[in-house]
């Protein structure tokens, strides 16, 4: 019997996970969101049955893409979905945190990811211009349907000078983009699968999202990075916004802990947290606030300064 759940289990997980990674290259306009989420049935299933059967999924989820799209894409898939949701799905299995595993994933994907694109050019192919072609061809469709009329040659051309300014500054931070969009990705789909597992009733560690706190250290890694982004050297400034714009993530992130953990100090109800949270969407400047909060958590120590339980008196 608990062969038949395993078997079952892994091919649904492999099944689900190809046709999310399928839906968001075969669909560009609906399907990049199913496809963000193509790891979270492998980090399920590695998860609830251990790593060997999520490997085994994700082999036969990369398999399933094999008809369906091109060889490096698959490749791609394998990289950066199965093999980061194999580790994170173990993770979560021994009672690990998900923010030190998806930030650990992240980085060596990214390796890998970069290790692949160089391959890639050393054998003729330019993986950076194949990203330009793709952001021209979309900004140019999104540019081209909001132009039409007698003012599309100066919207065209507003829109060629924007669109060089941001490939620009892609090709400088790249490596810290894709670092930073394989952590989110590890991160989401690994809560996404940690809220399966345990309404499922596994052996899930409790979340503790009001809980992330980064080691004091790290900001000296920060404010050199800060002061040397402004190098008039472009080498030294690009190698610093790399280093950079992950740090300031991360303690965007702690800064986001905190906020959470004064509202359930507050008890806050759960509309007033949709309110702030559909706040920071429509109103990303808002995020300075928890970024801010974050950055002088080592100094202030906000959680132990406002215990979200009063002290036993």
């Amino acid at each position: 019997m608990r062969i038949s759940a395993e078997l079952r289990d892994l091919a649904a997980a492999a099944g689900f996970s190809a046709l999310l990674f399928a839906t968001g290259m075969l669909l560009p306009l609906i399907g990049p969101a199913a496809g963000f989420f193509s790891a979270a049935p492998l980090i399920w299933v590695a998860g609830r049955h251990g790593p060997l059967v999520g490997i085994i999924a994700g082999t036969l989820a990369a398999a399933a893409l094999l008809p369906a799209l091109p060889p490096p894409v698959v490749l791609i898939f394998a990289l950066e979905h199965a093999l980061p949701a194999w580790f994170l799905g173990w993770r979560i299995r021994r009672g690990r945190g998900i923010a030190a595993g998806s930030a650990l994933a992240a980085l060596v994907v990214t390796l890998l990811v970069t290790g692949t694109a160089l391959l890639s050019a050393g054998r003729g192919e330019d993986p950076v211009q194949v990203l330009e072609t793709q952001l021209r061809e979309s900004l140019a469709e999104l540019g081209g349907a909001a132009t039409d009329g007698a003012s599309k040659g100066g919207g065209a051309a507003a829109l060629s000078a924007n669109l060089e300014e941001i490939l620009a500054f892609v090709r400088r931070v790249l490596p810290a983009v894709t670092l930073i969009g394989i952590f989110l990705e590890c991160a989401f789909n690994s809560l996404l699968a940690a809220r399966a597992l345990a309404r499922g009733g596994g052996a899930v560690r409790p979340l503790n999202l009001t809980g992330l706190k980064l080691p004091e250290w790290l900001v000296w890694a920060l404010i050199p990075a800060l002061a040397l982004s402004w190098a008039p050297q472009s080498a030294v400034a690009t190698v610093a916004l790399n280093v950079l714009l992950p740090l300031l993530l991360a303690y965007l992130l702690q800064g986001l802990s905190i906020v959470l953990h004064l509202a359930v100090r507050a008890r806050l109800t759960p509309f007033a947290k949709t309110l702030y949270a559909a706040a920071l969407v429509f109103f990303p400047w808002l995020l300075a606030v928890p970024l801010m909060l974050g950055l002088l958590d080592f100094r202030f120590g906000f959680r132990e300064r406002w215990p979200a339980e009063p002290p036993p008196v």
